[in-house]
């Protein structure tokens, strides 16, 4: 691992990210639950902004507790594993109920859906794909990058027929007798 120190600029960055992200999702869980039976378009909405909250505060416990040594590492590593698979399959089912909806009805009648609690988690939701996808494009890019490193070391790291192990040059042909 690397441990090198991080520059105050990162190391602000991330816990302005962190506090943001933690009132969102303390404001997920409040808006939810506020409007748990304001939705009766679709009336899982409100449920899928509980749990997501609940979700990602959890997943954030367990970020700050894997600096821990043995047995209480692995088992926070793996319940935030676990989480972050779920999360996932949650956000796709979220996906499928607030999008099946747009727009909804604002105005109160049989099928309609609070305002805010249905931007709310329009918004957040199409901000978590955002954020997947560029995970996964830039994760696409150190791929193919690691690829094309080690393709190139490879081939300066074997060599040709015309060489042997130990050469300083690439020119020094071996002699009659040294095979």
């Amino acid at each position: 691992m690397d441990f090198r120190p991080q520059s105050a600029f990162l190391i602000a960055t991330l816990v302005v990210v962190n506090i943001i992200w933690w009132m969102v999702m303390i404001g997920a869980i409040a808006l939810g639950a506020t409007h748990l039976d304001r939705c009766p378009v679709q009336p899982h909405i409100p449920i899928y902004l509980i749990v997501m909250g609940a979700t990602s505060i959890l997943s954030l416990i367990f970020t700050y507790s894997t600096k821990m040594d043995g047995v209480i590492h692995v088992l926070s590593t793996a319940c935030m594993t676990v989480l972050h698979i779920f999360s996932f399959a949650w956000l796709i089912a979220g996906t499928s109920w607030v999008y099946a909806v747009y727009p909804p009805d604002y105005s109160e009648g049989d099928l309609y859906c609070h305002k805010m609690t249905y931007l709310f988690a329009f918004v957040i939701t199409t901000l978590m794909w955002v954020a997947v996808s560029l995970i996964f494009i830039c994760g696409c890019c150190v791929a193919l990058l690691t690829c094309c490193t080690t393709a190139v070391a490879r081939h300066h790291l074997i060599p040709n027929r015309n060489s042997f192990y130990g050469a300083t040059s690439s020119s020094q042909q071996p002699a009659a007798g040294d095979v």
